[in-house]
């Protein structure tokens, strides 16, 4: 069964970008014959990953259904589209782009879903978001197969019943954290720097906590953090996992929409302690201690209590080091290995 996953346009190199990039070189891994295509606006930050055989990247420069057109032209050049068994596609354009595909009744299609697949409340205009949400329902409605990284993910776009959950993965890592506090550690938020994601909320619960942090990412807000941000808080670019999780002490996670958690995840699985808002996909899955999950877990509205959260961290011995140990023995289940496994289960099902 030949596998061709599509992730166009992206708007910079993390959480999908990573991902697709993973699930191609573990399933390659083990003999099997998948493949991809990385749409990436020009603007996107962060150095492109080795190139490989098995993973195309190309330029996406055309918005709404100018930059369908694109993605449409691409897979049309791409010899490993039209030699698919199967198509997965992991972005919304994507989606509607598979859906209007001349070939598309050829090949097994299924559309997984990363994040919300049309904008919520006050990320647009009212009637975009309607466009949106209406082309993008009709390009599901004609999809073999629909996939949700959480159960939260479904909930929200409305797609409980019609949506399998194959739960997002990270790759395997070795755990390098263990709850202590050495010096020189210091807390980390790592994202988009976008409304989404919330940055100016980390900024003022360090402002609060006085804890020295690095805030790693970039996007349209970066000035504005970099303005805002206090002298003990460093606004760094994207650096490889391995930089971004070396001397951290916990991980603060202020998203007030996260389908799945990416990096919550990866902190996990190396032992970091982990701060989350309650609408991240993963922490049900991360936290599975409901006294954990009541202190760790925030509402992204409650702007006091970040700050305070930090501090009790920081200070609490014997917090760090249970939620360390709960938060890698919970992401040890979730790695890009488990999630290929359900990915074929589910493929050899259809």
């Amino acid at each position: 069964m030949k596998v061709f996953i599509v992730a166009a346009p992206l708007e910079g190199r993390s959480g999908v970008y990573r991902t697709t990039y993973d699930l191609v070189h573990e399933a390659r891994g083990r003999g099997l014959d998948w493949s991809a295509l990385v749409g990436m606006r020009r603007s996107a930050p962060a150095a492109a990953r080795q190139q490989s055989d098995a993973v195309e990247e190309a330029f996406v420069d055309g918005h709404g259904f100018a930059g369908v057109g694109e993605i449409k032209a691409l897979l049309e050049r791409s010899a490993a589209f039209h030699e698919a068994d199967v198509v997965v596609t992991l972005i919304t354009q994507s989606d509607i782009a598979m859906s209007t595909m001349a070939q598309r009744p050829r090949k097994t299609w299924v559309a997984f879903l990363r994040g919300m697949p049309w904008p919520v409340r006050g990320e647009q205009h009212v009637v975009k978001r309607l466009v949106q949400r209406v082309t993008e329902s009709a390009a599901l409605s004609r999809a073999d197969g629909i996939w949700a990284t959480t159960d939260v993910l479904a909930r929200e776009a409305g797609l409980q019943g019609r949506a399998t959950i194959v739960p997002a993965g990270i790759p395997s890592a070795a755990r390098t954290h263990f709850g202590a506090l050495d010096e020189g550690t210091h807390a980390v938020w790592a994202g988009r720097l976008a409304v989404d994601k919330q940055p100016e909320l980390f900024v003022e619960a360090a402002r609060a906590s006085g804890i020295a942090s690095r805030m790693f990412g970039a996007g349209p807000m970066e000035s504005l953090v970099r303005s805002s941000a206090p002298p003990w808080v460093e606004v760094v670019g994207w650096v490889s996992p391995d930089e971004l999780w070396r001397d951290a002490s916990i991980f603060v996670g202020t998203s007030y929409r996260e389908a799945f958690g990416r990096s919550a995840a990866e902190a996990a699985l190396r032992g970091v302690p982990v701060i989350v808002g309650g609408s991240y996909g993963a922490a049900p899955l991360l936290f599975r201690e409901a006294d954990l999950r009541e202190t760790l877990v925030l509402d992204p509205q409650d702007q006091l209590r970040w700050g305070a959260t930090m501090t009790e961290l920081c200070r609490n011995a014997e917090l760090r080091q249970r939620a360390s140990d709960h938060l890698r023995e919970s992401a040890e289940l979730l790695t890009i290995a488990a999630s290929v496994d359900r990915m074929l289960e589910e493929l050899a099902a259809s």
